[in-house]
């Protein structure tokens, strides 16, 4: 069996003393570390458990700024449109404007050339016709009398032409 003798019990003395030692100087620092690290590696969890949910905050505000963007940047694409519309509606009132205005002096002008056309075409006619009759008398009649006979029948030509 085993015999107890003095150096059993130093030995056990010494083991105990050994176990205080390491109890005291390694066992709580180690625990005390060991501690630390967890409570490093809990708050490292946290933070990354807050850092995700940041982050997906994040992701959602960036995603609205970005709708927001993309309708904001559609109403003005429409806004640029419905201006562009508007100033070319303006434009082209502006051209019909311009061709009426243009088509009522060009209807002027012709009506003026058409009159002084016809004063002419009557001086002609008064003066071919003094001629016609000059030859056809062979004498010279009083221009006043000329004049008058020429205006008499130039006064009854649009009455027949009206009739015809």
């Amino acid at each position: 069996m085993v015999d107890i003798n003095g150096t059993l019990i130093f030995q056990f003395v010494n083991f105990i003393v050994l176990v205080l030692i390491l109890a005291k100087f390694a066992y709580k620092p180690l625990l005390k570390v060991m501690e630390e690290r967890r409570e490093r590696i809990e708050t490292d969890l946290h933070e990354a458990a807050q850092a995700k949910e940041d982050a997906a905050q994040l992701k959602a505000d960036y995603e609205q700024q970005l709708r927001d963007a993309r309708v904001q940047a559609q109403a003005i694409v429409d806004k640029a449109v419905k201006v562009a519309d508007q100033e070319a509606q303006a434009h082209v009132q502006a051209i019909r404007e311009q061709i009426a205005r243009e088509k009522e002096i060009a209807q002027a002008e012709i009506v003026n050339e058409r009159e002084i056309a016809l004063k002419q075409m009557r001086q002609e006619v008064v003066t071919l016709s003094m001629a016609v009759a000059e030859k056809l008398l062979h004498k010279n009649i009083d221009d006043d009398v000329n004049a008058k006979w020429v205006s008499d029948y130039l006064d009854t030509l649009p009455k027949q032409t009206k009739e015809s």
